[in-house]
């Protein structure tokens, strides 16, 4: 199961990114993530749907949080000073 450990530390790091508002790193995250999931689903032993449903949710939760952070970072710089 290395491969789900694998995304788990990436889904904790996107995470964290978004805490800190960082998306340049969020996003490159999720690009890693997509990657590391495409190696595992391509693998000998796939993920079973089980493990895919859990990923799809806390992948959903952090996009919606990175969308919203990233709107809050584009009404900051869209605001007149």
């Amino acid at each position: 199961m290395p491969n789900y450990n694998a995304l788990n530390e990436l889904l904790i790091a996107l995470s964290e990114h978004i805490d800190k508002t960082d998306i340049e790193l969020a996003s490159q995250t999720l690009i890693a993530i997509d990657q590391e999931l495409k190696h595992w689903c391509e693998s000998e032993t796939p993920p079973q749907e089980k493990e895919l449903l859990a990923i799809q949710a806390k992948i959903l939760a952090a996009t919606a949080r990175l969308k919203n952070a990233r709107d809050k970072t584009q009404i900051r710089v869209n605001q007149p000073a």
